[in-house]
């Protein structure tokens, strides 16, 4: 026990290193980072809930604004304008912690799930990154959570409902958000259809809801390009023009579900995730139904939680609202597909125990070969992700943005006064 304890003092240090490493080594910003800077220097701060964003980008208004107000007064430095995002990706990792504790009842399993977060680079790179994705994952963590505990919140009634009220409020800091917080009501429905009465908690919830939703419309989507959606992702939408169309456009889908969670490249570096990302999901899909039923048709274990992520995802695609599997766009998906990951290990090792062993050597092995990679990107290489290669954009040609440079100074994707102050920006050569 002295050394698992060990063992997670180790990787949750290693994690918050890694994160904390790329945070301070202060990585210039690349395309899209500087698309979102433009709105935060250029627009008022009314503005940015009345009028679409510039440079064609969807951020979350709330937290937009937050981040401005924050930077501006610190010059828009680098640090300033990722903090925010840091502090989401660390309180994130801590929450899928303690959803991570709830579920799995071995040690051994809590430090595989641990070392997927050490060994997934987008959950590092995120952490330190001008964008939204890393507070989706937070959201995403809080409401798992929520559904897990339920109504064995260890709280005053009071304030499982203020509780109720105001968690539907992440919806106007994380766009998935909005549809995953209709898995809790659809659990506070089907606990009024058991009790055939209407419950004071779904009125709170549902208050809380609607609320988020008009803010919402207020203050981001009305103001939005919708037309972007379709625009930049419509090769990630689910097709059902034909059945080959369906079946392509899912493949594809999923191979960046199970292929793109702990590193891009070298390419063979794939491989591993498919196998192992891939016995999460055959998991998932396989034991969801049985755990349903027990659960009595409510979302209060993992498993089924899960799937029904997935399925929301999969409907949204479908509608053409949120693309499917898009490795950032998804990345709140992450750790339930690692908690799947782990959970199916642990079943074949409790099934067939030396396969099950090989297995989790392996993935274990997987990990810290990853991890180890990750490391020597942030520390010696200084250069985590394919993102992060705009050192080589300035100083050994295009390798980083898939615009040119002049583009970048002249074209409407950026205002050429945003560039005054490279050094400011962390962008030299």
């Amino acid at each position: 026990m002295r050394y698992q304890r060990l063992f997670f003092l180790i990787l949750i240090g290693w994690y918050l290193i890694l994160a904390l490493g790329h945070y301070f080594d202060q990585r210039p910003l690349w395309n899209d980072e500087l698309c979102v800077l433009n709105s935060i220097v250029h627009l008022k701060p009314n503005e940015l809930f009345t009028r679409p964003l510039l440079s064609d980008q969807a951020f979350p208004r709330l937290y937009l604004w937050a981040i401005q107000q924050f930077s501006n007064p610190l010059n828009q430095n680098l640090m300033s304008l990722r903090l925010f995002s840091l502090m989401a990706m660390i309180g994130a990792f801590f929450v899928w912690f303690k959803i991570a504790r709830r579920v799995l009842d071995d040690s051994w399993d809590l430090i595989l799930f641990i070392g997927c977060w050490c060994g997934s680079m987008p959950l590092v790179y995120h952490a330190a990154e001008l964008k939204p994705y890393s507070m989706d994952t937070l959201a995403s963590g809080l409401i798992v959570l929520y559904l897990l505990k339920g109504d064995s919140l260890n709280c005053p009634l009071f304030t499982y409902r203020v509780t109720l009220l105001f968690l539907p409020l992440l919806g106007l800091w994380s766009y998935p958000a909005i549809f995953l917080l209709l898995l809790p009501l659809y659990n506070m429905v089907r606990d009024s259809f058991d009790k055939r009465r209407w419950m004071p908690e779904l009125s709170y919830f549902l208050g809380g809801y609607f609320l988020m939703l008009g803010l919402v419309y207020l203050l981001d989507f009305r103001a939005s390009a919708s037309y972007l959606m379709e625009v930049y992702w419509h090769d990630y939408f689910i097709s059902l023009h034909s059945l080959k169309d369906f079946l392509g456009t899912f493949g594809k889908g999923m191979n960046n579900l199970i292929s793109r969670r702990f590193a891009e490249s070298p390419r063979w570096v794939k491989g591993p995730s498919r196998i192992f990302i891939g016995l999460g999901v055959g998991w998932m899909l396989a034991a969801f139904w049985g755990q349903l039923k027990k659960d009595r048709f409510v979302l209060r274990s993992i498993v089924p939680v899960a799937f029904a992520v997935f399925v929301v995802q999969l409907v949204l695609a479908v509608l053409r609202v949120y693309p499917f599997a898009v490795p950032r766009m998804s990345l709140f998906f992450s750790p339930l597909l690692f908690l799947m990951t782990v959970v199916a290990l642990r079943f074949i090792y409790q099934r067939f125990k030396p396969l099950g062993l090989a297995l989790r050597i392996l993935f274990a092995g997987y990990l810290i070969f990853v991890s180890l990679g990750i490391t020597w990107d942030v520390f010696i290489k200084r250069d985590l992700g394919a993102e992060s290669t705009l050192y080589d954009f300035f100083g050994k040609g295009n390798a980083g943005l898939d615009v040119p440079i002049e583009m970048v100074l002249t074209k409407h994707l950026y205002d050429p006064g945003l560039f005054h102050d490279f050094k400011r920006l962390g962008m030299h050569s």
